[in-house]
């Protein structure tokens, strides 16, 4: 029997919106594990920023700025990488942003702009990540991971569209391990709990929900990105070849604790 591959040599993986956070901190880790990692973020400056640190540190790494929204791109940046670096194996939908408000001051429009970036965007990406993946030697042929969220089955108030769009891309998950499965290509999603990124940084001024939040939370802290990063790299391995339509809770266990202390 051999033993688990946790290696990701060579193997190119695509991860979105990774300027800073938890894309960021997952271009690192999958990188520290031989990846050859290729970077997407609206932020040209900061995407760049990162792959040049990790070439830095001798890794293989490029960056591309786009905008997620537009489909026509996400299609042409997976046919240009997968011809440049000659094939993929996986893919990381991480970008993401937050409109929080209640449901009576929230528009369509709100909710489009929420599905475009957290849903949309990753299926054509999955879509043609797929396509590509579908040419490589068996019987692995590909990861994909897509970051959903607590949200998605314990939403707060005030947060309709994006604990929707989270459960949304659970959901796609679970459908694309369907199709692919077979093909040797393993879909899953990370459910983070609260973590210390910029996208939080309103949040994280209001010292009280933070406190509630390390009162909910089993590990009684929030969490640090590399602490989500661990899994996606071993998610993106060959060690995960039985995992699939998986939907991880990182969360320090509050998706399984009861108690809400207030103190």
């Amino acid at each position: 029997m051999s033993a688990p591959n946790f290696s990701l040599e060579g193997k190119v993986i695509l991860i979105t919106g990774a300027a800073q956070g938890l894309g960021a901190a997952m271009a690192q880790a999958c990188a520290a594990q031989g990846g050859r990692i290729r970077l997407q973020d609206l932020n040209a400056d900061g995407v760049e920023e990162v792959a040049e640190a990790l070439r830095a540190e001798g890794y293989d790494a490029e960056s591309s700025a786009f905008d997620l929204t537009d489909f026509a791109a996400c299609e042409a940046w997976v046919k240009k990488t997968a011809e440049n670096a000659g094939s993929l194996w996986g893919l990381i939908n991480n970008a993401g942003f937050i409109n929080h408000a209640h449901t009576t001051e929230h528009s369509v429009d709100d909710y489009k702009a929420m599905y475009d970036l957290h849903v949309f965007a990753p299926f054509v990406l999955a879509r043609e990540t797929a396509r590509v993946m579908l040419r490589n030697p068996g019987p692995q042929r590909g990861r994909i991971l897509s970051v959903s969220s607590i949200a998605a089955t314990n939403p707060r108030p005030g947060i309709g569209n994006y604990a929707s769009s989270k459960a949304a891309i659970a959901g796609l998950t679970r459908a694309l391990a369907a199709d692919f499965g077979k093909d040797g290509i393993c879909t899953n999603a990370i459910a983070p709990g609260y973590v210390l990124t910029e996208i939080n940084r309103k949040i994280l001024s209001d010292e009280s929900f933070v406190r509630r939040i390390e009162n909910r939370t089993p590990a009684a802290r929030w969490a640090e990105p590399e602490e989500i990063a661990g899994p996606a790299a071993f998610l993106m391995s060959e060690a995960a070849s039985y995992i699939n339509g998986q939907l991880l809770a990182v969360d320090g266990g509050m998706n399984a604790f009861l108690q809400a202390n207030e103190a």
